[in-house]
């Protein structure tokens, strides 16, 4: 499954153009408001290993993979999306 037909070179230079300078790992910690995390199972421009590493550093959040989805769940996947941001919300 291709979510999207972009070329390897556009997903590299889109994926270095929101790359960050700076760590904000040690930050995670520190946020005490409950966490949704999406992550598309064909994401190309996230990898997944980022996803679980804010999942394992934010004490109250929670990682739903959607299978046959790229980086833009809410538009490839708008009523799957849509059932999880409301379940997520119905808990707080």
């Amino acid at each position: 499954h291709r979510a999207h037909t972009w070329s390897p070179e556009f997903t590299e230079a889109r994926r270095q153009s929101v790359s960050l300078p700076h760590d904000y790992t040690p930050d995670l910690p520190g946020i005490r408001a409950p966490v949704l995390l999406i992550h598309g199972r064909y994401d190309r421009m996230v990898p997944f290993e980022v996803s679980v590493a804010i999942l394992n550093h934010i004490a109250d959040s929670r990682l739903v993979l959607f299978n046959n989805c790229g980086h833009w769940a809410p538009f490839e996947k708008p009523a799957e999306w849509t059932a999880q941001v409301l379940a997520f919300l119905k808990g707080y």
